[in-house]
């Protein structure tokens, strides 16, 4: 019995508007709809149809000042579901929550897309004034502790492709504003198993982190605490930076990570 021809389908408005998404998430400060079109080499019309659909169906969102569209918390949910074989946040809870009772500062977890980190969940502080921020929120990569953490193990052409991407903006003086000063925080965090802010944007909050592996050894999310700096001294850093290192580590465990490749 002869078999059957497989039928060849295409759905050009489909495939557009996937190119589109995949595009977008290489650009997660937004483009707008004729650099959308140039870039993929797609007539402006048929963008301005596709964007303006998925904005209406909840998968992008159109700054109302810049026109430029980008991602919504839907791709964020969709992504996070998708993350690994295992449940990320939940294998992560559990032992957020246990840094946050040692700790009292909130304690967060986030992914790299692009140049920025994007937070997916956190375990609120127990102090009276505490650090929070929605799922969805967005930070950037040179100038955070989750940034750096995450970063300092991908291999060097994965990290060297996040760098071409950073706009190395100074928030003020303690900010890296330099690719080579990137680099070498890098090298640090990987000498010593954790990451730190120290206020590079936002003056007067302290941040330490450390990565979350996954089976592949993969550096797939970073947890860090966050609060005001007041609350800590820096003889206090390397204490935090080991239990947020050895939190991670217990999270990695549970995602699937051989922890034998530590000791």
């Amino acid at each position: 019995m002869p078999q059957k021809k497989e039928t060849q389908y295409s759905a050009p408005s489909l495939e557009r508007g996937l190119a589109i998404l995949d595009y977008l998430a290489r650009h997660p400060g937004g483009k707008g709809q004729v650099e959308i079109a140039q870039a993929l080499k797609c007539p402006v019309s048929s963008v301005f149809r596709i964007t303006l659909t998925l904005e209406k169906s909840g998968w992008l969102e159109r700054d109302s000042e810049t026109k430029v569209f980008r991602h919504t918390q839907k791709m964020l949910m969709l992504g996070q579901q998708a993350l690994s074989e295992s449940d990320l946040i939940g294998c992560a809870l559990p032992i957020m929550r246990q840094l946050r009772d040692e700790l009292g500062d909130t304690i967060l977890i986030g992914v790299l897309n692009g140049a920025e980190i994007i937070v997916l969940e956190q375990a609120l502080g127990s102090q009276l004034f505490r650090f929070s921020v929605n799922a969805g929120h967005r930070i950037k990569v040179h100038c955070s502790a989750p940034g750096k953490a995450i970063l300092a193990y991908l291999s060097e052409a994965q990290s060297n492709k996040v760098i071409e991407q950073i706009e190395f903006k100074r928030f003020n003086e303690n900010t890296i504003t330099t690719p080579k000063d990137f680099l070498k925080a890098l090298k640090e965090v990987k000498a010593i198993g954790y990451a730190e802010d120290k206020g590079e944007e936002y003056a007067g909050i302290y941040c330490v982190g450390s990565t979350v592996f996954d089976r592949t050894g993969f550096p797939v999310a970073s947890i860090w605490v966050t609060g005001p700096d007041i609350r800590v001294t820096p003889d206090m850093i390397p204490g935090i930076g080991e239990k947020m290192r050895k939190g991670a580590l217990r999270i990695s465990k549970r995602m699937g990570y051989d922890l034998k490749s530590e000791e």
